[in-house]
């Protein structure tokens, strides 16, 4: 049972990583790429490339807290929420700068979680040549 009930937090905190990652890759991004050159098209174009690396980072964080098929439904889940949370910051913010129609929104999604992907199956990846190490040397059999 307790088992479970960490399992359970581990998924929830993982699709907080996800969530999370999202706004602070678009505004955070936009703010290191912008930061010499103020707002404009290339800003955007700057702020493109450092947003991945922090979207990556975050899919190996989840891929750490959960793992499975599951587990990467739920890093999906927060990528989701991520994204819904950029459009109410955004507006919040009073700062439109959001295409809102649904084939642009569904092109940022994929912008976003194509990164958090990578980053995740590689983390599982690592996971799972580690275990397959531990379980190797645990059988007696020469590590080197």
């Amino acid at each position: 049972m307790t088992q479970d009930r960490a399992e359970i937090v581990r998924d929830i905190v993982a699709i907080v990583v996800a969530a999370v990652a999202c706004p602070l890759a678009f505004f955070g991004g936009a703010l290191l790429g912008c930061a010499a050159q103020g707002f404009d098209v290339t800003c955007a174009r700057s702020a493109a490339l450092v947003a991945p690396p922090l979207l990556i980072l975050a899919g190996l964080a989840a891929s750490a807290l959960t793992r499975g098929t599951w587990g990467y439904v739920w890093v999906f889940v927060g990528v989701l929420i991520g994204m819904v949370l950029i459009w109410i910051l955004a507006f919040a913010g009073g700062n439109d700068p959001l295409p809102v129609g649904p084939i642009e929104g569904s092109i940022a999604t994929l912008w976003f979680l194509t990164p958090v992907t990578v980053g995740y199956v590689v983390g599982r990846g690592i996971a799972w040549a580690v275990g397959a190490w531990r379980r190797r040397d645990a059988r007696g059999r020469s590590t080197g």
